[in-house]
């Protein structure tokens, strides 16, 4: 599914760009990269959230719909037990 150290680990890595860029006076080549990195991590936390949406939607999809329900019952069957 989605990885969240690895979200934690890119959101890190945008804030210490985030903080060199404030930093930074005139020099807009070194913004540039700052932002282009901090952009690339904010790809990379897309790319990995689609694609753990993509791994639960192919889950809901081989469990069906019946098995859900049926599932749901079971668990409330053994909490009112």
């Amino acid at each position: 599914m989605i990885n969240i150290d690895a979200i934690y680990h890119s959101l890190a890595k945008i804030e210490k760009q985030n903080k060199a860029y404030a930093l930074m006076d005139d020099d807009p080549e070194m913004k540039m990269r700052a932002l282009e990195n901090m952009i690339k991590e904010f790809d990379q936390i897309g790319d990995g959230a689609l694609e753990g949406i993509k791994q639960a939607t192919e889950l809901l999809k081989k469990i069906g719909s019946e098995d859900i329900s049926k599932k749901i019952e079971d668990v409330s069957n053994k909490m009112k037990n």
